[in-house]
């Protein structure tokens, strides 16, 4: 039986604003943001150990003590279903989820659930993240997806989420498309609970989720000067995550689209999310 006292504990918890990636540059400046607002902060990291060491860091800088860590690794479906597991008995509302991790890989790897390393973590670990997460979601929550421009210089090949011709960027920019389209079903599934569905756009960075640091230094000064900073990259994310609308892409200080806009092939788009669907069923909670 709950008590008086159980009632005000509950009134006192905040939301969690879940942010995976949340350690690196442009991950680590939205979760600095959240903290400085007062949120309560749920860092999903892989490495749990840089996690605790910066939410150390914040809880000391921001005076905010709701910020707590969990492992989270994208690299297979059963890893992220851990996490889920993790977060399911902390028995905390959740205010949102922040899907800032991503991954440019350097060479063709294989996932242990058998498909291209970049695809599982940028496309579909983070969509079983969010489809198991989003029943904890309260309702006029947010579920935020961070894609690329780069999605807008490939089509998505018949096999996919199979990738037969790999490139770093080619296998990079097919999730962040397929990512994208995705957002447009969930979007529509989710508004029954009026729990909003975004993507965002942060752009090229210096450095960050997009990893193009290594090719930076071949950039002359006096154009990389002109590349935003990761400060600059988080702003379409905050602005996705005030606004109450849902099925939109956020780039920029002030633009937004609607992410079905892009939708050019229907035929394609169904089969991805029948394809998508199929793979992810028996790793998606009843």
């Amino acid at each position: 039986m709950m008590t008086d006292n159980d009632k005000v504990l509950d009134a006192d918890v905040k939301p969690l604003y879940i942010v995976t990636g949340s350690t690196d540059s442009m991950g680590s400046v939205i979760t600095r943001k959240l903290a400085e607002q007062g949120k309560a902060v749920l860092l999903a990291s892989r490495d749990i150990q840089k996690a605790e060491n910066f939410a150390t860091q914040l809880r000391k800088v921001t005076r905010n003590k709701d910020i707590s860590c969990l492992q989270l690794d994208l690299n297979s479906f059963e890893l992220v279903n851990d996490f889920v597991a993790l977060l399911r008995a902390l028995k905390r509302p959740i205010a949102a989820l922040i899907n800032n991790a991503g991954l440019l890989p350097r060479r063709s790897e294989i996932s242990p659930n058998g498909f291209e390393h970049a695809v599982q973590v940028n496309y579909l670990s983070t969509v079983l993240l969010s489809m198991q997460v989003y029943p904890l979601i309260e309702e006029g929550g947010s579920i935020i997806l961070s894609t690329s421009v780069s999605r807008r210089f490939v089509t998505l090949p018949y096999e996919f989420p199979a990738v037969s011709h790999f490139t770093p960027l080619g296998a990079y920019a097919q999730s962040k498309l397929a990512l994208t389209l995705f957002s447009i079903y969930m979007s529509s599934t989710m508004k029954t609970r009026r729990v909003a569905v975004n993507c965002v756009n942060p752009g090229l960075l210096k450095s960050g989720a997009i990893a193009m640091s290594r090719w930076m230094d071949r950039v002359p000064d006096y154009l990389s000067r002109n590349i935003p900073s990761p400060e600059a990259g988080v702003v379409p994310t905050m602005r996705a995550l005030e606004s109450n609308e849902t099925g939109y892409l956020f780039s920029g200080t002030d633009r937004k689209v609607k992410t079905s806009t892009m939708l050019r092939n229907r035929e394609m788009f169904i089969r991805l999310c029948n394809d998508t669907m199929r793979i992810l069923k028996e790793h998606i909670d009843k």
